[in-house]
């Protein structure tokens, strides 16, 4: 089984968060409430996201939520593992 690495620059206690929900992941009500709808490149539409998220939470927007970076960085570990 291939390691998850940590992204490069994410707080600790995120990426110990989002390891804790990858655990209870359920991939058929995660990803369209994340996404939207269902995508055929799911890994790159998360990864885009988490981009985004992470850019909201160093530049300090008052619309950045937690627990929403840490559900898609949750999801995103758990399909990497799917994908590997």
């Amino acid at each position: 089984m291939s390691k998850v690495t940590q992204p490069p620059n994410r707080p600790k206690i995120l990426m110990q968060a989002a390891r804790y929900c990858a655990k209870g992941y359920r991939r058929e009500t995660m990803l369209p409430r994340l996404l939207g709808a269902s995508a055929a490149r799911v890994v790159e539409v998360l990864k885009t996201r988490e981009e985004e998220l992470e850019t909201g939470r160093r530049e300090g927007e008052g619309t950045y939520s937690a627990q929403t970076h840490i559900e898609v960085l949750s999801a995103l570990i758990s399909e990497m593992k799917r994908a590997a």
